[in-house]
């Protein structure tokens, strides 16, 4: 919950220019009763941070941005980010996880950006065993899932965690 407040408190100020509301829904709490994983804080702060940066950048004024976290069927520590943003064409999902491809190409293109967070997001979920899919739909908005094995989940909350 730390980790997903701190991040939004970062983007919050580049999604208010356009009404772009962020909102961290409670999730399924049964499900993460512990809450606390073992991984690399600043690692997965990256991945958060790259997610919510995208989803503001694509998300046009007014939008909504959703972050959820729950348990996946075998256990696994799901992370969601979901916008209400322009979304991805099929055809284009392999593309954005290549470093340094843009699916709008060219000098006149509408969103700046190296082509690097999504790549190197899923790259820093698969150091830590997971998982990272996307799933969008042009004009619909895109979610992105992070999925971190079950044995992450740490059930003693006095353990040196997230």
């Amino acid at each position: 919950a730390g980790l997903i407040a701190g991040a939004i408190k970062l983007v919050r100020g580049q999604a208010e220019p356009n009404r772009v509301e962020i909102v961290a829904a409670p999730g399924d709490p049964e499900a993460c009763r512990p809450a606390r994983i073992r991984a690399d804080q600043r690692k997965l702060k990256q991945v958060l941070l790259n997610l919510l940066s995208n989803a503001v950048k694509f998300t046009p004024e007014g939008g909504r941005i959703e972050i959820v976290t729950g348990a996946g069927e075998n256990g696994d520590f799901i992370l969601e980010v979901s916008d209400t943003g322009i979304g991805i064409a099929e055809q284009d999902l392999a593309k954005v996880m290549i470093p340094f491809v843009q699916v709008d190409p060219g000098a006149n293109r509408k969103f700046p950006g190296t082509g690097l967070g999504l790549p190197l997001s899923r790259a820093l979920v698969e150091l830590h065993g997971g998982r990272l899919e996307i799933e969008s739909r042009l004009g619909r908005g895109t979610t992105v899932t992070v999925s971190l094995p079950s044995e992450r989940i740490l059930a003693d909350p006095r353990a040196i965690s997230v």
